[in-house]
């Protein structure tokens, strides 16, 4: 997903730049001060949009017509991904918006592979873009669409820029009764009372939280990213240590994106016979299989996790699929890899692997990959892939890929497995904007809550369940993540306070849906910056605060989820943020409970607060009088304080520097103590648990009934 996701941020900003320079010398002169004009395009001159300024660019890339007062785009061939897209675009004096919420609002329809697209961005007088939202709608997309931004307009904010325009080199798409407004500001975090109130059933039962959920990915690559020890010639000690400590409980390899370029037979045998690979055929990088079959089942063995195999359906056979499978079942065991994944993100557009390919393509290869691994391991689960496109978060390139794959296999298939749940994916540099960042983040699992039940309504409506039972959900990769520039000042930020927090959130989000079966976070361990174990100057690995948030919830896999409802408190709104929409309302606290075989509860609850400490009341219903109670708290001085992990320096590669966020420049200074788990307090009374959760942390309290 990296390189696709760098290459389109990329375009935005390129697109905004060339929007900046080719419309606001047209609209100059057009009395734009005063706002958005003609946005119903009803006012037509020489067979254009009054208002709306083309590039002499984009106006060889199709058609632009007005057909009933609607803006009808026909693109041709030639509109290909680029900074110039068929589409017209205005440019305004935004000083009357200033301290205000924008909110954009459109009626946007495509056919026949186009997809109509408008949106807004806010402009400092250096030309950095301070705010953007955006809607877009492909076949099927519902046309009244709205997004309302979190965050007022400052008064920096010197441009508005406002373009509609569409994607896709065939098809029609159309646009109507656009509109750009402004909202009163609101300040976050003072939505609602002021203590959380939680009801607790501590005899209810929702249902058994699956242990699959508590996975990761390893990749093969660059040592397993630090997973074998070269110098010691095994699995690196303090990896282990840690990840047994986490309770990791699924491990899937050997990608993300490298299982469509793998070979298994290259990950076997002698370590001193193995060969040196190119990650991908057309990159010059290269790595020695160092974790092949042998090592990763020992580690899974280690640690006491399963495996998910994902085998290469981009460049791979089944035959090839099939092989692995019978070598995994003759020399391990059957048990040890109960699901296959076919295949990674072959949805995207121009996949890093190469292997990307169309939804009808991709079913005939499921049924042909399930046959054949089924054949060797009849028990195996097998997961297809796709993505239910939401917001701005749309990395399927296809938009009937969901129902033609589920349509034409998903009678092979047990799981379909999703990356939907990354976040925020921020498109800026700007660290003044740090904290509506994080906002963004911490708001995000309310979003891939909602686009989890679409997944399985889509699911539901595509197959009819069988003897086997609903097909489930797996998320096979998700966490915190930024920026795939080294450059930007957000590419590190993986490793702080306020990614764990986001991390309890996404976490409580799969325990509660009951279709999520499975998750595996991205990644274990990296020497750059996406790993949860991550390097320490002078040598070693060391947890970041995302691991040791994933570590609270040790004892939750085999537990019963308990019914525990939200009554009151304060929230929050976030901005739509790169590739996360915009949420008006997320809860400041949020919580979750379950028990264990045993009888002992547990409760996690989070503060998304990024400055102030906010008390919460659980009241709970049946269970004990009394309880032996116990409290961790992860806890640092900052949202942006971290571990003192960091990433390799790599020659020829300039990494952003630390920037200024938060006062005290936590991100910057933080220690190895920053962020720790503490012991902390709770009151019980009268069968009420009563706590203070400090900013940006996350509570674990354990129950024992005297």
């Amino acid at each position: 997903m990296a390189g696709w996701y760098f290459d389109v941020t990329g375009r935005l900003f390129r697109l905004l730049a060339t929007l900046l320079l080719l419309i606001l010398p047209a609209c100059a002169g057009q009395g734009k001060a005063d706002g958005l004009v003609n946005g119903d395009f009803s006012d037509v001159q020489d067979d254009h949009p009054w208002g709306w300024a083309i590039s002499d660019a984009a106006a060889q890339k199709g058609t632009v017509t007005i057909v009933d007062g609607v803006l009808v785009l026909t693109p041709n061939a030639r509109n290909t991904p680029s900074d110039s897209p068929l589409g017209l675009g205005q440019a305004f004096d935004a000083t009357a918006l200033r301290g205000q919420r924008l909110s954009l609002s459109a009626w946007l329809s495509s056919e026949a592979g186009a997809v109509a697209v408008v949106g807004v961005a806010a402009l400092a007088a250096d030309g950095q873009v301070e705010r953007f939202l955006g809607l877009r709608a492909g076949a099927g997309d519902a046309p009244e669409q709205t997004t309302t931004d979190g965050e007022p307009l400052s008064d920096e904010v010197e441009t508005i820029i406002v373009f509609a325009s569409v994607e896709g080199t065939s098809g029609t798409a159309r646009i109507d009764n656009l509109t750009l407004e402004g909202v009163a500001a609101r300040c976050p975090g003072d939505q609602g009372d002021t203590v959380s109130t939680f009801r607790v059933e501590a005899n209810g039962a929702a249902h058994r939280i699956d242990g699959a959920i508590f996975g990761t990915n390893v990749e093969w690559i660059r040592e397993g990213n630090g997973l074998w020890n070269t110098a010691q010639d095994r699995l690196d000690p303090g990896i282990v240590a840690m990840s047994e400590a986490a309770g990791i409980r699924m491990i899937r390899f050997p990608g993300g994106v490298w299982s469509d370029t793998y070979d298994w037979r290259d990950g076997i045998g002698e370590h001193a016979a193995r060969p040196t690979t190119r990650h991908i055929a057309d990159q010059e990088e290269s790595s020695r299989h160092d974790i092949g079959t042998p090592e990763i089942v020992a580690f899974a063995s280690r640690i006491g996790a399963e495996l998910m195999i994902t085998v290469n359906a981009g460049h791979g056979t089944p035959e090839q699929a099939a092989a692995w499978a019978a070598h995994i079942r003759d020399i391990y065991g059957p048990s040890i890899a109960p699901v296959w994944e076919i295949g990674n993100e072959l949805y995207m557009e121009d996949d890093m692997s190469g292997g990307s390919m169309s939804p009808e393509s991709y079913a005939e290869k499921l049924r042909a990959f399930a046959v054949a691994i089924r054949a060797e391991l009849p028990a195996a689960r097998i997961a297809g892939i796709g993505l239910v496109n939401y917001g701005p978060y749309r990395f399927n390139a296809h938009g009937d890929w969901n129902k033609v794959v589920l349509s034409r296999a998903g009678d092979v298939i047990d799981v379909f497995a999703v990356h939907n749940a990354y976040a925020p994916l921020v498109v800026e540099s700007s660290t003044r904007r740090w904290a509506e960042v994080y906002r963004a983040m911490m708001a995000a699992p309310v979003s891939i809550a909602q686009n989890l039940l679409d997944t399985a309504a889509l699911i539901d409506d595509s197959v009819s369940p069988d003897g086997r039972g609903r097909i489930a959900i797996a998320v096979t990769e998700w966490g915190p993540s930024f920026s795939y520039d080294p450059k930007n000042p957000y590419f590190d930020h993986v490793k702080t306070l306020g990614s764990a927090v986001f991390v309890s959130r996404m976490l409580n989000v799969f325990i509660r849906d009951p279709r999520v079966t499975s998750a595996q976070f991205f990644k274990l361990s990296d020497w750059l910056n996406m790993g949860w174990i991550g390097p320490v100057k002078g040598g070693g690995w060391r947890e970041t605060p995302a691991l040791l948030a994933f570590g609270l919830y040790r004892d939750a896999p085999g537990a019963t989820l308990l019914p525990l409802e939200r009554d009151e408190g304060p929230t929050f709104s976030s901005s739509q943020l790169g590739f996360q929409a915009a949420v008006e309302t997320a809860p400041l606290v949020d919580a979750i409970a379950f028990r264990d075989r045993v009888g002992k509860v547990t409760l996690i609850a989070s503060n998304a607060d990024l400055t102030e400490t906010r008390e919460a009341r659980f009241a709970f219903t049946g269970g004990a009088d009394a309880y032996d109670i116990a409290v961790r708290n992860l806890l640092g001085p900052s949202a942006v304080s971290h571990r003192a992990t960091d990433h390799i320096d790599v020659p020829g590669v300039p990494f952003a520097p630390a920037g200024r966020f938060a006062e005290g420049e936590w991100f910057a200074n933080s220690r190895a103590d920053s962020v720790a788990i503490t012991p902390g307090s709770a009151e019980w009374e009268a069968g009420t648990l009563s706590l203070s959760l400090p900013p940006s942390s996350v509570v674990a309290i354990t129950l024992v009934a005297k």
